[in-house]
């Protein structure tokens, strides 16, 4: 391999080498955590590939907003019950592909900053979660990538406007999962800012639309093909759970998305929160190394999180880190761009760069290590469970509609033959859909029959959802062990 040189020095085989050496570790870290069986969103959308049937079913009649147009195909092509790694596996690619993307990003400053940016996305938890789960965040988070690539290259007079090149991506990135629109935002706001420097702010506004007309297309594209379907659905548009907003859950999800983004808390939401926020502006407007994409992070950092925070405060359902898709993966270019500048500039610098970046991958990784031992929760252990006291068959009841879908999912991938009851009479197990972080009881009473607890589950952050698995207790016996 030949050595090739940035704007910002030589880049030789040892820098391709060590961005391959992250997407290794990137790959394990995301088939550990993507092991378990199907949670909730995942198994939901099984079942709706499953009735569905064909792709046109999957683009015209699921009309859910669990339905992520991308990976329900995959789901489609390698079966909605294969075994939970395969249909985890366009995710797992994905999430692979954009720690090669970043370093690339990266390596547009320099080597040390295309290292770093492969590495923080290979152990980011925020990155690893959602690249190791059956849903659409994976794809999408690296069609941005490749966007901001595409316009860093013409932003510094490498490349033509990435007219079409965006436009393709755009129409991706939507089929992936919809909060795509918020990188378009984002992006748009960059292109913009960063041209107006050279031209006036009319011109460089409707030069920016130039560009990005055929992207606002895509994205009107997609969604009059979801309005057209849901109108012609007998039920419309449908959503899951759709809580109110509340600023308990909003600081929640937002220091969530820094947490498992950089790995690092200072205590409470709102000073994580607070702590990331004045990092963030201190460091856009001082550190030299993020100058070049600075309106990249004005918009993707500050504006946008801001500007969703007060949509959700209107329209509610604000509890999900995965909304801040686009900050996070901004939080981690601008922390290879300032660590890999100081890095360039050596002496004391260097050490504290280096001790940072060194701190933030620890921290990944033990987070990391608690997403791998909790799996969401791993319902289908539940199954397993069942499974080793009836290998025949048996009967499970449940209180609400809700966790049927993941115990189905989980009985098919085993081809274990489960009736899944949601009235009585009794059946043999009672599974209970849990509230976060609620305690179990060690007994229920179900249909005039006695329970005992012998499982729970629980996940530790952003996908899953906890559980309790009980057996009926016959008469005149003990309690069963608890596992």
């Amino acid at each position: 391999m030949t050595t090739r040189r940035s704007a910002y020095g030589a880049i030789g085989p040892r820098a391709y080498g060590a961005i391959g050496l992250a997407m290794l570790v990137g790959l394990a870290l995301r088939i550990a955590v993507a092991r378990g069986g199907l949670w909730l969103d995942e198994a939901w959308t099984a079942r709706f590939v499953a009735q569905a049937g064909d792709p046109i079913g999957v683009l015209w009649r699921i009309n859910h907003d669990n339905n992520h147009f991308l990976n329900s195909w995959w789901m489609l092509l390698v079966g909605p019950y294969a075994p939970p790694m395969l249909v985890r596996s366009l995710s797992i690619a994905t999430g692979v592909a954009s720690i090669a993307v970043a370093g690339a990003v990266g390596l547009r400053r320099g080597t040390a900053t295309g290292i770093i940016a492969a590495l923080l996305f290979a152990v980011s938890p925020i990155f690893v979660a959602y690249g190791a789960e059956a849903r659409g965040y994976g794809p999408m988070v690296l069609v941005m990538l490749v966007a901001i690539l595409a316009i860093d290259r013409w932003l510094d007079g490498e490349r033509d406007a990435p007219v079409w090149t965006l436009a393709v991506l755009t129409l991706i990135g939507m089929l992936a999962q919809f909060t795509y629109i918020f990188a378009l935002a984002a992006l748009g706001g960059w292109i913009v800012a960063t041209r107006a420097r050279r031209m006036t702010f009319d011109d460089a506004v409707r030069g920016g639309m130039r560009t990005l007309a055929p992207s606002i297309g895509a994205v009107v594209l997609v969604i009059a093909v979801v309005a057209a379907a849901a109108r012609a659905s007998t039920t419309g548009f449908q959503a899951g759970g759709y809580p109110g907003f509340t600023m308990p859950g909003f600081s929640a999800a937002l220091s969530d998305a820094v947490v498992y983004t950089l790995g690092l808390s200072v205590g409470a939401p709102f000073a994580t929160i607070a702590a990331a926020a004045v990092a963030v502006a201190a460091t856009i407007l001082l550190a030299p190394g993020a100058m070049p994409r600075r309106f990249l992070y004005v918009f993707a950092l500050l504006a946008f999180p801001a500007m969703l925070g007060l949509a959700l405060s209107r329209i509610g359902n604000a509890g999900f880190a995965r909304y801040y898709l686009v900050a996070c993966t901004a939080l981690l270019l601008l922390a290879a761009d300032v660590a890999g500048a100081a890095i360039a500039r050596r002496g004391s610098q260097r050490v504290v760069a280096i001790a940072f970046i060194a701190i933030i991958a620890a921290a990944s990784l033990s987070r990391d290590y608690g997403l791998a031992q909790s799996l969401r929760g791993d319902p289908a252990r539940a199954v397993t469970l069942m499974r080793a006291a009836a290998p025949a068959g048996t009967s499970v009841g449940v209180d609400t509609i809700r966790p049927t879908a993941v115990l189905d999912a989980a009985a098919r991938t085993a081809g274990y033959p489960l009736d899944i009851r949601q009235h009585c009479p009794a059946a043999a197990f009672l599974f209970v859909d849990l509230e976060d972080r609620i305690a179990a009881p060690a007994a229920l009473d179900r249909c005039r029959q006695h329970y005992a607890r012998i499982a729970v589950g629980r996940y530790l952050a952003m996908s899953g959802f906890d559980w309790a698995l009980y057996t009926r207790i016959p008469p005149q016996s003990g309690s069963p062990a608890v596992h």
